[in-house]
């Protein structure tokens, strides 16, 4: 052992000893304020340094939905993973990739010739988080957003002292971290080279995800043309009209993000026009300038989506629309409110670490919408979305639709069976709205099935296994609910892992915005609203919130004659004289029959014709006509 290694050892053993025997804090420099960050979170666990330590791993089922979950990294990792494993092999190390919470995904190196301890921890399923085995180079990797080497006298549990590790943070293009890849040996000596190589490893997968995305352009920028260092690229990927879909730590160093890539496109950010521009960059064999509006000239070589080896292109073409959306390729839908846009990218965020969503807002609020964006935006888009309505079936048949039921399970039953909507929506998002109306006892057996994850058909014993993120929608005080004995207690509390408020429109700050948009898709964007009309819309209340307000717009449309703009005369008159509190009740039905009685004139009486205007159905309105007469 070299005398500046030795001395090295020496100084941390010196240090932890200080530490954990007096309390003192180690000087600057001795040990990573990473490595130290993660002692103080251990003490904080009330962890002991003499602990013993378990490598223990999950189940079968459980890590086969680990791998799943993570299908998308495994995919990208493989290669970078492979090469890394031939390159430290020869130096003894085990190579690790694990996913965001530290469970072990994949293994390899030097395995074989490695002790007990490294063969016990580098198993797939395996859980290697702080929590599990305390501060190593993975945990304080994702912790930290940075790479990490941890060795000997570092690792705050004694038993890991052996170890020297070093890993790196895996970013996804959306800026979350996914996971780490990490090399480990049996040596408490410490190898500055390690890190380099786990760094690049995993700048290597970085730039395969992004590989992985539906995006029209992906731009790599450089400092010089002639740049062959990846770990420094700046990349980004943009959807058809120049959106930002994704884009890398380094790039967001450099440019920022603006409160969001949602919003954000090519033109905010270089000079001239993403359509000129795009085709040049694809046509060129050779990086060229680009120039930033912040004056910056950078040098750019650009790849598009159906560039690259004929499997990745078939990947990407199989992702299909739903994955553009998740990728962030497509525009949000307009809530009236730009606060709207945080608090889903906040609910994404909460959806990937597994909790379960909790949207909160009056009728007619869009919860639903906002459901179905996350959905789409979430790792879960190319699964089913299984929207369930708790308040609108009958309750002797929510049981059934929910849970699904065997051949002869009750009378009436359908011959074979049925698949309950909680199974149908295995691998994708499952969707409860106006849960707070779901009858008392089912809310137990639902609590069952969160909780285990497994749902039992009616007049079956045997459980299914089933795998999604959940979304719950409530109109509802449930803490008052609770407090009347309608709510569970531990259902509430197993639902509400984050909750998303949405606001009535008569508070939100872009009132105008949602009305263009909502008349923008009424009629096809040929019609605009007069300044007068816009002055109409934001002072009125709108008790029966967005649904009221497509009403009264679907009903001023039909009636202002030609393509002219939509004046206060055109809207119903509970909208255009004003109504007072007193007088709300009743206020969106009888916009509805206003909508109704309308369309029937301008066809002389059709209900198809009158069905297709509305863009309702011919069934439905059918029912509201009956509805009406009663």
């Amino acid at each position: 052992m070299s005398s500046p290694i030795h001395a090295a050892l020496q100084k941390v053993a010196s240090a932890r000893r200080a530490y954990f025997e007096q309390g003192v804090a180690p000087d600057d420099g001795v040990i990573d304020q990473a490595i130290f960050r993660s002692w103080n979170r251990c003490v904080a666990a009330r962890r002991r340094e003499q602990e013993a330590v378990a490598f223990d791993p999950v189940g079968r089922s459980r890590l086969s939905e680990l791998m799943d979950r993570s299908h998308s990294l495994l995919t990208a990792a493989k290669e970078p993973i492979d090469n890394l494993a031939k390159a430290v092999s020869g130096a003894g190390y085990a190579v690790l990739l694990t996913d965001s919470r530290g469970f072990a995904l994949s293994v390899g190196g030097v395995l074989d010739q490695s002790e007990q301890a490294v063969r016990m921890a580098f198993r797939r399923g395996v859980d290697l988080s702080e929590r599990a085995i305390g501060t190593s180079a993975m945990s304080c990797a994702l912790a930290e957003r940075k790479a990490v080497r941890v060795f000997g006298p570092e690792h705050f549990f004694s038993a890991n002292h052996l170890f020297h590790c070093a890993a790196a943070p895996i970013i996804d293009p959306s800026g979350e971290v996914v996971g780490a890849v990490d090399i480990t040996r049996d040596t408490p000596l410490p190898d500055y080279g390690a890190l380099s190589l786990v760094n690049q490893c995993a700048q290597a997968i970085e730039r395969q995800m992004f590989r992985q995305l539906p995006a029209y352009l992906t731009l790599k920028l450089t400092w010089q043309a002639a740049s062959h260092d990846a770990t420094q690229d700046l990349i980004l990927s943009f959807g058809d009209e120049g959106q930002i879909i994704a884009l890398n730590d380094a790039a967001r160093r450099v440019i920022g993000e603006l409160n969001g890539i949602d919003r954000l496109r090519y033109e905010d950010i270089f000079d001239g026009q993403f359509s000129v521009k795009a085709r040049s960059l694809l046509s060129r064999g050779e990086p060229s300038p680009l120039r930033l509006r912040s004056g910056l000239c950078l040098f750019a070589s650009g790849e598009g989506l159906n560039d690259g080896p004929a499997s990745a292109r078939a990947a990407r073409s199989a992702l299909g629309r739903d994955a553009v959306a998740a990728a962030g390729g497509a525009p949000l839908p307009e809530f009236g409110d730009p606060g709207v846009a945080r608090k889903i990218d906040s609910a994404l965020r909460a959806l990937r670490n597994e909790l379960p969503l909790l949207i909160v807002g009056e009728t007619g609020t869009g919860k639903e919408l906002v459901a179905q964006t996350l959905h789409a935006r979430s790792q879960r888009a190319t699964g089913p979305f299984v929207a369930i309505n708790c308040a609108a079936i009958p309750e002797n048949l929510i049981e059934g639709l929910l849970f699904g039921y065997v051949d002869g399970a009750y009378t009436g039953a359908r011959r074979g069976g049925a698949v309950g909507q909680i199974e149908l929506a295995h691998g994708g998002t499952l969707f409860l709205d106006e849960i707070g109306d779901m009858p008392l006892q089912l809310q137990a057996r639902l609590l069952r099935v969160l909780e285990s994850r497994e749902v039992s058909r009616l007049g079956e014993t045997v459980g299914r296994k089933v795998e999604f993120q959940l979304v719950c929608a409530t109109h509802q005080n449930l803490p008052q609910a609770m407090r009347d004995g309608r709510f569970r207690q531990d259902l509430y509390y197993r639902i509400n892992g984050f909750v998303f408020p949405l606001s009535p429109l008569k508070v939100r700050p872009d009132l105008a915005a949602l009305a263009r948009s909502i008349l923008g898709e009424i009629s096809q964007g040929k019609r605009q609203l007069s300044a007068a009309a816009l002055a109409l819309i934001e002072s009125h209340d709108w008790p029966g919130n967005a649904r009221e307000l497509r009403h009264a717009l679907g009903y001023a449309h039909c009636l202002a004659e030609g393509d002219g703009p939509l004046e206060p005369a055109h809207f119903p008159s509970s909208v255009a004289e004003g109504v007072e509190p007193a007088k709300r009740e009743g206020l969106l039905q009888s916009v509805e029959k206003d909508a109704i009685a309308l369309a029937l004139a301008q066809v002389g009486g059709n209900v198809p014709r009158a069905a297709r205007m509305l863009g309702v159905g011919r069934a439905t309105l059918y029912r509201r006509l009956r509805a009406s007469r009663n």
